[in-house]
């Protein structure tokens, strides 16, 4: 019974979406360019600052080299999991906007 108790809260915490007010952690599952910069999209649920993002789309902005620059490189290597940090809609309008990107060590 322990076991199965055990085994229960290790399914269950697998299973859990990670979000939070400003980040959360999953998997990268679509990419797009626009003019403004890189959108992504995750496979868990939006940080609560990116409520009311067009589609669940987040931008990277152009500006923000570096962070374009890993999100590129691990998509094309397949690694696509990680945490994104957003800080939220300007203004309350448009995409959420990814400030850092964290990929697993």
């Amino acid at each position: 019974m322990k076991k199965l108790l055990i085994l229960f809260i290790i399914l269950f915490f697998c299973n859990a979406t990670f979000a939070a007010p400003n980040y959360t952690s999953g998997k990268i599952k679509n990419i797009t360019a626009v003019p403004e910069g890189l959108l992504i999209m995750m496979d868990r649920d939006l940080p609560d600052n990116c409520e009311g993002t067009p589609y669940g789309w987040m931008l990277i902005k152009k500006d923000y080299s570096t962070i374009v620059s890993v999100v590129l490189a691990s998509w094309v290597a397949g690694k696509t999991s990680g945490t994104v940090y957003t800080s939220g809609r300007p203004n309350g309008s448009g995409y959420c906007v990814v400030t850092q990107f964290d990929p697993p060590n």
